[in-house]
């Protein structure tokens, strides 16, 4: 077994533990709330022994903890939404690859489990209507003279806006690293 792989199943623990399960937050939202079942646990619990999930190489450098600590601190809230986004992302890939892997069929059905519970909370929270938009951002044509012309007709709208937002940001990353 990919000890690689072996650690993102622990690190999938920790990341239920310390963001779902609620750090202090000042959003208003109860993230104190248990968003982690008793079957996820179970079947966490159940990877332990065929993965090898406490073996002791598998405290070294984290995967995701270190972000996960950062979260809060450094990064605001639609940054957060991006970068949960991602991991997310992520997990699917490595549940994904570990599926392909020759596991018990236990130890597949409860990979399986998981992964579905990253699709159900990327279904529910986490939809890629911005990695649409983007996408959509990508396809246009900007060698196209009528876009082109379009586009500057466009800019100064499109500068304000982001000239407005990036600073708004810029002031309140300076009010938190100054607090």
């Amino acid at each position: 077994m990919n000890s690689v792989l072996t650690l993102v199943v622990v690190v999938w623990l920790g990341f239920c533990s310390v963001v779902v399960l609620g750090r202090p937050h000042h959003s208003g939202a109860d993230l104190g709330a248990r968003f982690v079942s008793e079957n996820m646990e179970k079947d966490i619990k159940a990877l332990e022994d065929p993965l090898k999930l406490l073996d002791t190489k598998l405290v070294g450098e984290p995967v995701f903890r270190n972000l996960m600590g950062e979260l809060d601190v450094k990064f605001e809230k639609h940054e957060q939404w991006l970068l949960l986004n991602a991991t997310l992302d992520v997990y699917l890939n490595i549940f994904s690859n570990m599926l392909k892997e020759n596991h018990p069929e236990e130890v597949k059905q409860g990979l399986s489990r998981l992964r579905g519970k990253v699709e159900d909370l990327k279904r529910s929270y986490y939809q890629d209507r911005l990695k649409m938009k983007i996408q959509d951002l990508a396809d246009i044509k900007t060698n196209d003279a009528v876009v082109q012309r379009k586009a500057v007709n466009e800019f100064k709208e499109v500068y304000q806006r982001a000239s407005q937002l990036g600073t708004i940001l810029h002031q309140r990353a300076k009010k938190v690293t100054q607090s």
